[in-house]
Order: structure tokens, then sequence, then C-alpha cells
């Protein structure tokens, strides 16, 4: 009977090899392929995209991205959960730890993440922004699924000015609403800047946002005068 490679033994067993288990080297071999799937899908578009392209840009071979991925369309999903998962991630960090009476430093400071991420990657913001509506509705469904998160994370920071109007003469104001298009217009302005190429700077943008929620802000602050 032929002896097994150490390797072959250890996938068997489930043990380490070389100090690394399975589960982890797979995991690593995952990330490679999310982030060369942000790259290419970010760069020149989901629909140019081939499986073998994609394993080129990881420096994986196919049976390594089948391992993980049944096909691009499961892999574009990835990298789409990744970015927006690291967006909702960072935007709870910075919210949690910002003064929570002070409205507009926790606004500017969560717009300021929001689009310092897409001038970091612009190849995340076209995946983000563009790509997704591209592919099918499944994609489109799950960007919906996304953009009402972030309103929900919008909807709970002005919850309490919200709330103190609702009463103030604003007829049927809906803070849900509101924060729809609130988010809107800040996925509508990130994408103009990204279609520019990201010229001006994040702090100028994060200007203009913030004329958008100071508006608002102020109406709703006006309605008891």
């Amino acid at each position: 009977m032929n002896a097994k490679a150490p390797e072959q033994i250890a996938k068997a067993a489930g043990r380490r090899y070389r100090g690394v288990s399975n589960e982890t080297r797979k995991a690593e071999r995952r990330l490679k392929l999310i982030e060369a799937g942000i790259k290419m899908f970010g760069s020149t578009g989901y629909h140019a995209a081939t499986v073998k392209g994609l394993c080129q840009e990881a420096g994986l071979t196919e049976r390594y991205f089948y391992e993980s991925f049944s096909n691009a369309e499961a892999l574009f999903t990835a990298c789409y959960l990744h970015i927006t998962d690291t967006l909702r991630d960072k935007l709870q960090k910075v919210l949690l730890s910002t003064d929570a009476d002070n409205l507009e430093q926790a606004t500017r400071t969560g717009l300021t993440v929001f689009f310092s991420q897409f001038k970091e990657s612009p190849q995340a913001a076209r995946i983000l922004l563009v790509e997704v509506l591209t592919v099918n509705r499944h994609l489109e469904e799950l960007s919906l699924k996304t953009l009402y998160s972030f309103v929900e994370m919008l909807e709970t920071l002005a919850k309490p000015l919200i709330d103190q109007r609702k009463d103030g003469g604003v007829k049927g104001l809906d803070s849900t609403l509101l924060a729809s298009g609130l988010v809107g217009s800040v996925l509508y302005m990130a994408a103009r800047w990204s279609m520019d190429g990201c010229k001006k700077s994040v702090e100028d943008v994060v200007e203009n946002a913030m004329l958008i929620f100071r508006g608002a802000g102020e109406m709703l602050l006006q309605c008891d005068d």
C-alpha cells in the first residue's frame, strides 16, 4: 500500500500541517480570492471577469476557487458582503465612540469614514455603487437590504432629534423615510465623486454632504418656532 504524503494525512485527520490548520489555510485562500475579486470586479467590471483571470490574480489554481465558490457570482457576492460588512463595522465603531449628544460631530465622523473608504479603494466603490446593480435581481435585492441596514444606523443616530419633533409641527414625519432620503443622497454623491475619479478631497465631499444633513436638522429644529 502506498504511503500517503504528510499533507494528505493531515487533511484526512483534520490535523495541522506545518503549524497551520486546514480550516485556517482554506480561509486564507478564500480571502485571497475575495481580494482578487474586489480588484478585478472593481476595475474591469463583473461581466468582463473570468474564473481563470480571478485565479491568476489571486495566485491560486481553479481547484482552490471551487473549494470556496461555486461560480463568479458567488465570489462577487462574497466581495460585496466583505466591503459592506467592513464599512458597517467601521461606522459602528466610530459612532459608538462618539458623543451621543453631539449629532453634528457624529454625522461628520461617520461621513468621513464612509467617503474615506471609497477614496482608499475606488474598486470597492464601483462594486458597491455600480456593479452590484448589473449582475442579477438577487444582487439588486441584496443591495437594497444593505441600504436598509445603513438607513437603520442613521435612523438610530438621529432618533432622539426626530422623536422630539414628531409632535412639534411636522405633519407625517417618518424617521425611516427621512433617513432613507439622507442615505440615498450620500450614495449618489459618492457615485458621482467616484465617477470623477475622487478628485475632490474627502474633506470637501464631507462638507457638501453636511449641507444636506444640516438642512434637515435645521428644519426639524425650527418646527417649534
